[in-house]
């Protein structure tokens, strides 16, 4: 180091995530990424791959503003640039494939000081121009803005010049390729890859979305199939939308919501798309962005709602980009129904209903499972405990390593009520519980009751008017 006396400053760069160590719940995103824009996008198809930030994310999978391309960069627009408090980490699982998804193209490239620009999506190995080679007479890169530079390395160019490729095109994305699956060789493919991420990052996936695609039923299912018992142990939430496009009344909102089957426990349901700025998001990306700010806010916890936050947007629309106003009444009318909305209070835009899919008010509903928090809390338990009491299976279970559990476990149960984070909650370890014929196979049952804490949905404050006040006018002893 340089010999300093005085005072200095320096410019770093910018810090636009959180500590992936800090933050405990974990989206997993699955769709599609321009990671044509690699120079090696080999590992990048049907592979879980975390993010960090939005430098990170265009490093390992590139970056476009065609968010209908590529819906994987609206999550790590949503997480790393939204103007509340950038969060992560996320996973993201891109399925398109430069090697299948494509579509051949030309255009014409005029060059001006030896260079031009495609406005493309082109992917690099097939860019050719006639009676020129890439490499020896031209070169091709892609910019940080997304677009390919191609540079005339000899002269021997004529501007304008013919370009040919091929170009990554969605519309060959399938249904199928989103859901995924096992082949034959155990090789997952989309969704099913959400079972690769504990092994390979030793990270619990918590929220899965897809946007721009969880708006179609058959991926709804497969996101909520997968949520359950991922690797055999781990419950998540799943984020998704209502078709915007073809519901776009909030009467029409409901019914596409009950037609569809959108009524899964762990389910949010949101409708309908929301703009910030030029930008539009899928309300499902915004829903998982706040889920995972107030979790982080709250030491990693799910025990609040993300209802009534704020969400970095600045208004609501439909699939076609219409603008669509209601007010807090309405989106209650939503609410009411199981429908995440947004609505407009106090200042800002916050993201509006507290509910799951399954809710309906007046319906008999588990008083578990009539709130996203409670939902996603009773979810944190069970993934809690598996984590801190793995290491003790295939152990001797004796009575002291009974005793041991029971202990520790309640110091931790305790802890949360204690903080406001549950209302009560209670380990034990009962002989009905634990016949002899399970005990002697090595199956034990600790059974933990727990109530968890509801949010306050509505506050009324009752004012009544009393004529105790008129003493004060005569020195009364309201004086």
């Amino acid at each position: 180091m340089a010999y300093l006396h005085g005072a200095y400053g320096e410019l770093v760069p910018t810090k636009d995530t959180l500590p992936p160590s800090g933050v405990g719940t974990l989206p997993v995103y699955i769709g599609t990424a321009p990671v044509q824009q690699l120079s090696d996008f080999s590992n990048t198809i049907n592979k879980p791959i975390q993010i960090t930030s939005f430098d990170d994310a265009k490093a390992k999978i590139g970056y476009d503003d065609d968010w209908d391309s590529f819906t994987l960069c609206e999550a790590v627009y949503a997480h790393f640039r939204n103007g509340i408090q950038p969060i992560g980490p996320i996973i993201v699982i891109n399925v398109m494939d430069p090697a299948v998804h494509k579509t051949a193209s030309t255009a014409t490239v005029t060059l001006t000081n030896s260079q031009g620009y495609l406005d493309e999506p082109a992917i690099l190995s097939s860019i050719s121009i006639a009676d020129a080679v890439q490499g020896t007479d031209y070169s091709v890169e892609y910019t940080n803005d997304g677009r390919v530079l191609i540079k005339d390395l000899n002269g021997s160019l004529i501007s304008p010049v013919t370009v040919s490729f091929d170009k990554m095109d969605k519309t060959k994305v399938q249904n199928s390729d989103i859901r995924g699956g096992i082949d034959s060789n155990g090789k997952r493919t989309g969704i099913a890859c959400v079972d690769l991420i504990y092994q390979t990052y030793g990270m619990v996936p918590t929220i899965l979305a897809a946007p721009g695609w969880s708006h179609i039923p058959e991926i709804k299912e497969e996101l909520v199939a997968r949520s359950n018992k991922i690797n055999g142990h781990w419950d998540a939430q799943v984020n998704a939308d209502i078709d915007s496009i073809s519901a776009k009344t909030i009467d029409a909102a409901k019914e596409w919501k009950s037609n569809n089957m959108y009524t899964d426990t762990n389910l949010k349901v949101c409708w309908p798309k929301v703009k910030s700025g030029d930008k539009t998001y899928w309300l499902s990306t915004m829903a998982t962005v706040r889920m995972q700010q107030t979790d982080y806010n709250n030491d990693n916890v799910p025990y609040e709602s993300p209802s009534n936050k704020p969400i970095d947007i600045n208004g609501t629309i439909l699939g076609d980009g219409t603008l669509i106003d209601f007010d807090e009444l309405q989106a209650n009318d939503l609410n009411s129904k199981g429908i995440t909305t947004a609505v407009f209070r106090a200042g800002n835009w916050v993201l509006w209903g507290p509910h799951n899919g399954n809710y309906e008010y007046g319906k008999d509903i588990d008083v578990r499972d009539k709130f996203d928090c409670s939902v996603r809390m009773v979810r944190y338990l069970t993934n809690s405990f598996q984590k801190r009491y793995m290491i003790d299976v295939d152990t001797p279970l004796n009575r002291s390593k009974v005793d041991t559990i029971l202990n520790d476990a309640q110091v931790w149960l305790n802890g949360l009520v204690g903080d406001g984070k549950l209302l009560y909650a209670q380990i034990a370890f009962n002989e009905t519980s634990n016949p002899t014929t399970s005990m002697v196979e090595g199956d034990f049952v600790f059974d933990v009751q727990t109530t968890t804490t509801p949010p306050g949905k509505s506050l009324t404050f009752s004012v009544q008017y009393t004529l105790k006040g008129l003493d004060s006018l005569f020195g009364g002893e309201n004086a």
